[in-house]
């Protein structure tokens, strides 16, 4: 949200703003446009994006080519701290699983999805009409996209505050959200600073229960790196659509942030 601290102040009750307002991060957030087809190394959700031919194309485990979720170039975007400022980071998905390649047993399972990051552009990359014939063989099969067409990732740098039902939120008030009695924190005039949306960085958000709960090998301190909400274009012309209207979310540990180890990413969706 760009004007946080004006929304908290009109909001939340004054004995709590300063506590709320303490613990803004910032973010970018992004808005959707459909503009046809985009260049291979820009910034967008769906389609076909930038992968160096000199390593092999990202398949399930049935050798079925995974799709495009979503792609960031760095380049493109406000800084922001702890992030590159170069480069591609890369989410793939496998559109031919209707978990949509997660495994909510086994995180460290990647079969069906895989996160990659490429400093550089000087590698030629297979092209759209390549990656589309992967696909080909396998016209038959049932997909279920999550992004339905081609869309530029419009940025926004931005501050968040902690208002949703997280494990963050737990340890920073000692307590869960649905047992916190400063005030109703589920009041739907608090939705707008609750936090769904798209974005990079910051608190996620969760139609369900934040899986770092039941973690206990590290995971549960793990941060959110970035998160693909369900939405609609203005026209209904397009949609991200996570099952009954749900969000995903890719998860880090900050030192792996720092490292740029973004292979160590693990992935959770879920919907209402």
């Amino acid at each position: 949200m760009k004007d946080i601290e004006q929304a908290v102040r009109q909001l939340l009750p004054e004995e709590w703003q300063e506590t709320f307002l303490s613990t803004q991060k910032d973010i970018i957030e992004f808005s959707f446009t459909s503009d046809g087809e985009l260049p291979l190394m820009t910034s967008k959700a769906g389609g076909f994006g930038y992968i160096p031919k000199s390593m092999a194309f990202p398949m399930n485990r049935e050798g079925m080519p995974l799709s495009l979720l979503a792609q960031i170039n760095f380049a493109e975007l406000p800084a922001l701290d702890l992030y590159p400022t170069h480069g591609l980071l890369a989410f793939y998905v496998d559109y031919y699983d209707d978990l949509i390649g997660a495994d909510f047993d086994d995180y460290e399972n990647k079969d069906g999805y895989r996160v990659f990051y490429f400093e550089s552009f000087s590698e030629e990359s297979y092209s759209r009409e390549e990656q589309a014939n992967m696909h080909t063989p396998f016209q038959d099969e049932e997909q279920y996209p999550i992004v339905d067409t081609e869309l530029a990732m419009i940025p926004l740098l931005s501050k968040q505050i902690l208002l949703a039902d997280t494990v963050e939120f737990e340890r920073t008030f000692h307590t869960s959200k649905f047992d916190f009695d400063g005030f109703d924190p589920y009041d739907e005039k608090y939705e707008t600073l609750i936090g769904f949306g798209t974005q990079l960085g910051g608190y996620p958000s969760f139609t369900q229960t934040d899986p770092r709960e039941y973690m206990k090998d590290g995971k549960e301190n793990d941060i959110l790196l970035f998160q693909l909400d369900s939405c609609f274009g203005s026209g209904q012309d397009w949609e991200i659509m996570w099952g009954d209207a749900g969000i995903g979310n890719f998860f880090i540990s900050l030192e792996d942030l720092k490292a740029k180890k973004f292979e160590n990413v693990w992935y959770n969706w879920d919907c209402s």
